[in-house]
């Protein structure tokens, strides 16, 4: 979509222009202000957000390679950071890019600054397009990235042979992980999360643990980390006593390359900066206000880069502490006010402000978190103040072990293994608190009216409003109550069928109240699992039409994500196909965590409040061993309070005369091929709507079962153009939202 530039350059010039006439009007020149810094984030964001791209399609590609080669998850595809690409021999010039190819088996992958030059087709990264799903784009953009590439046709290396990356700076960290790993052997996984934010040796097992325990956040380089650093430098500065300003210059050079070796994260740069502010204030001797010093950092951040608005990991990092500045203090002062709080032990009081603080931040933290990971740990909140205090002497451990090692291997060889031990001993912790029951509490998504009057009750406490203190604690009780109410939100009650674009595969829900149904999960279960999540939703039955990968691939991220699915429906005989490829693997998987599987024949139904569905296909007893799966694809009928729609799997053309029968919607047969969905097929439904889940750019594999349907003068809807297509019914009547388009 174009962005108009002239919009938010009115607003900007406007608010200048009050900004002038009413300058001497305290309130309103702040109102002025506040609309002029609006304008012009709308300004940068949309600039940003909307870049003049080259159009799609095949280019002669030459850039630079920027950052490691990594493995996609596959284990098939290689995917690389391109810089300085230019297509067709410098006739466009297209900044970044995000290149992904298959490399032949035994193939070099490139290294940081090794030009490359190859065939490749450019496209536009994809947005949204499912409700609650992954923005590719958005994801690419906020990292300078416009454009993918995909393929790698006469790939060429320039030189030749590189035997280690250019940057200097990606040398000096792989240089300290090798170190940090010749040292702590296999606890260097988390010295290098908490020192270089390299994640990739954790084992997966330990990062669950983390998640379940509520700790994850210390497992990302970030304010807290940048702290614990800062606070190190200055206690060993302090030993040589140097002038404030020379201390800030030292400071700022250090977080200058602290930054740059951890390539900019955007939470580190936050920390930086306002690390220096307050360090510059000090040295100024002027009053450190922490909210105008949040306030700065937040605002030089965002004009450098408008995009990092809407990263998760920025506004955690801000609002953790907003909560801290807001409310923490406000905590820390009503404890002061408490006779036995001034009586206990000062390590008492230490330790019960920061469980204070903690909770402060946590609060402010709660509606994001719950939004993205739609989970809440209880243990969290309690063991959190230790768990972070901890963090701090692991981190001053692994540091100080670094250093020494660059004087003296053995006598850091001696430290490590006390500080390994040390490390173990935590992880085993976590272990134990991950596995307490309660440990966490899922929740939906909350709808802007919860969230605002949820921060609505937090301001309400802090010090910044003039409410009198029964109302503060009136307040308490009632945010209280908001976090025992909000798991029981009742959940979207409208009639809708969902079918989810996944490319050339298969996922669509219905959901009817407080009933879910699920068919297939497509090839990876992500956008299925997130918009579950989203709604709160468990999975009372999941139809698996065939045992392909295409259609139940996504299987493993309902099983590992803790979604309870109360039922598997298969077609009978679906295990007689002669190609199941890993399918029964994932079958295996949910059967050994107690999910019962069921095998469904022609006639076979359930109900729920307004949805009746009916197995059409296979007949019972009508499939034979050596059967292609597809052939045995589970027939769906389903009367949606009115309209009746009929989902096919991938059923191929012998057998649809078996399985069809007249319907409003259908969901194309094997995504819209030209030979299973012929004109007698399609004369044999007499749809008025037909939904092909097929991607856009391959357009001749349904091209004939396009013209088919204009015969017939059938609607019909491509995935792979409209996003996810949501039906919605009620009492006879239908719907429909496209998710790219954003409306009915």
């Amino acid at each position: 979509m174009s962005f108009s530039v002239a919009f938010a350059l009115a607003g900007l010039v406007l608010g200048l222009i009050a900004l002038a006439l009413l300058y001497k009007m305290p309130w309103l020149r702040f109102v002025c202000l506040a609309f002029c810094f609006l304008f012009l984030g709308i300004m940068l964001a949309g600039l940003a957000a909307h870049p003049k791209l080259v159009p799609e399609g095949s280019y002669q590609v030459e850039g630079v390679v920027s950052g490691q080669s990594e493995w996609i998850e596959d284990g098939r595809r290689v995917k690389v950071v391109l810089r300085d690409v230019t297509l067709d021999m410098n006739w466009q010039q297209a900044g970044k890019a995000y290149w992904t190819w298959y490399p032949q088996e035994g193939e070099a992958l490139p290294y940081d600054g090794q030009r490359v030059r190859f065939t490749g087709q450019v496209y536009h990264p994809s947005p949204q397009v499912n409700p609650q799903g992954f923005d590719f784009r958005a994801y690419l953009l906020g990292r300078g990235i416009r454009l993918g590439i995909s393929g790698a046709r006469e790939l060429q290396y320039l030189p030749e042979v590189r035997t280690g990356h250019a940057s200097t700076w990606l040398r000096l960290r792989d240089s300290l992980s090798a170190r940090l790993d010749g040292l702590f052997k296999e606890q260097s996984g988390l010295a290098k999360a908490l020192l270089l934010g390299v994640r990739e040796g954790l084992d997966e097992n330990v990062r669950q643990d983390f998640t379940k325990a509520g700790i994850a956040h210390v497992l990302a380089v970030s304010g807290l980390h940048v702290g614990f650093l800062v606070f190190g430098l200055l206690l060993l500065l302090s030993l040589l006593k140097p002038s404030p300003l020379v201390r800030l210059m030292l400071v700022a050079v250090f977080l200058l390359a602290y930054c740059r070796l951890l390539d900019f994260t955007p939470s580190v740069v936050r920390a930086s900066i306002l690390s220096l502010l307050l360090l510059s204030a000090k040295l100024f001797k002027r009053r450190v206000d922490p909210l105008t010093s949040l306030a700065a950092a937040f605002l030089l951040i965002l004009l450098a880069r408008p995009l990092d608005l809407m990263n998760l990991g920025f506004q955690l990092s801000f609002l953790a502490v907003l909560g801290i500045v807001l409310l923490g203090d406000q905590i820390q002062y009503r404890l002061g006010l408490n006779d036995w709080f001034q009586k206990a032990p000062a390590w008492l009081q230490k330790a019960i402000t920061a469980y204070g603080i903690t909770i402060a931040a946590s609060l402010f933290t709660l509606v994001p978190l719950a939004n993205a990971f739609h989970q809440v740990s209880l243990i969290g909140l309690l063991i959190s103040p230790l768990a972070i205090a901890l963090i701090g002497v692991l981190m001053g451990g692994f540091a100080l072990c670094l250093l020494v090692s660059f004087v003296s291997i053995p006598l850091a060889s001696l430290h490590a293994l006390y500080v390994s031990t040390l490390s173990a001993l935590y992880q085993a912790v976590v272990s134990r608190a991950a596995a307490l029951p309660f440990a966490q509490m899922r929740l939906p998504s909350l709808h802007v009216v919860w969230t605002a009057a949820f921060y609505v009750l937090l301001f309400l406490a802090t010090r910044y409003t003039r409410v009198r203190l029964k109302f503060r604690y009136a307040s308490a009780a009632l945010l209280a109550i908001a976090l025992v109410v909000i798991p029981l939100i009742p959940k979207n009650q409208a009639l809708r069928y969902i079918q989810l674009s996944t490319g050339f595969s298969d996922s669509a829900l219905v959901l009817d109240g407080d009933t879910t149904f699920v068919i297939d999960t497509a090839g990876h279960g992500g956008d299925l699992l997130n918009l579950l999540l989203h709604e709160g939703r468990d999975i009372d039955t999941l139809f698996l039409t065939h045992l392909h990968m295409d259609h139940t691939g996504g299987l493993t991220q309902l099983l590992d994500s803790g979604i309870a699915i109360k039922e598997i429906v298969l077609p009978e005989g679906a295990l007689l196909a002669r190609d199941m490829d890993a399918s029964l693997a994932l079958l295996d998987q949910a059967k050994a965590r107690g999910i019962p599987v069921q095998f469904a024949a022609r006639g076979r139904q359930w109900q729920s409040d307004r949805v009746k569905v009916t197995v059409q296909w296979p007949y019972k007893d009508a499939l034979y061993p050596g059967m292609d799966a597809n052939r045995g694809s589970l027939v769906l009928y389903w009367e949606l309070d009115g309209i009746s729609l009929l989902t096919t799997g991938d059923l191929q053309a012998d057998y649809a005369p078996y399985a069809m029968r007249p319907a409003q919607v259908v969901k194309l047969p094997h995504h819209g091929s030209r030979d299973d969905n012929t004109g007698a097929i399609l004369r044999g439904i007499s749809p008025r709507l037909a939904l092909i889940t097929a991607m856009e750019d391959r357009p001749e594999r349904y091209q004939a079962a396009l013209d088919q349907l204009g015969i017939l003068q059938a609607e019909h809807a491509v995935t792979g153009r409209t996003g996810a297509i949501t039906l919605i019914f009620d009492q006879g009547e239908m719907r429909i939202y496209q998710q790219l388009a954003g409306r009915e």
